[in-house]
């Protein structure tokens, strides 16, 4: 049996591996970077379950599921510009889904995009207000239903 080299005199020793996931203080790994849900929480989602939340995929506009269509955007006379207006409006889009599910669809025209989440309706009408200024700029025009 081979034993691990010593470390000569005037040499560290080896650090002692750590653990590449931070600890939560109670000793679990902290995988999402949050704390556990609460007792509290769980039953807020169960007692929203027994209401009534559909049985299948969301597929129709509601409190859960909600749109905003962006029209105009081939109004724009330089390439350049449209390209410019084309990211702003997605890093506006990034900014109000924030990991939710999204729905994405884009022509030349137009942009729809879709948030699922039981905020949807907030973060929508956050996606609006950060686009109010471009919208008034450059004369687009916005609506609730997809394509």
């Amino acid at each position: 049996m081979t034993q691990d080299p010593q470390p000569a005199v005037g040499q560290a020793a080896p650090a002692k591996p750590s653990p590449t996931v931070p600890l939560r203080p109670d000793g679990w790994p902290d995988l999402l970077g949050r704390r556990p849900m609460s007792s509290g929480d769980r039953e807020k989602i169960r007692h929203a379950l027994d209401a009534g939340l559909p049985g299948s995929a969301l597929t129709r506009p509601g409190p859960f599921l909600c749109y905003l269509t962006i029209d105009g955007l081939g109004r724009e006379p330089g390439p350049c510009t449209a390209t410019q207006l084309r990211g702003r409006i997605h890093a506006a889009i990034r900014t109000a889904a924030e990991g939710r599910q999204t729905i994405y669809h884009a022509t030349g025209s137009t942009i729809t995009i879709g948030i699922r989440g039981h905020d949807a309706q907030e973060r929508i009408g956050q996606l609006r207000r950060a686009l109010d200024a471009l919208i008034i700029k450059h004369g687009l025009t916005t609506r609730d239903q997809p394509r």
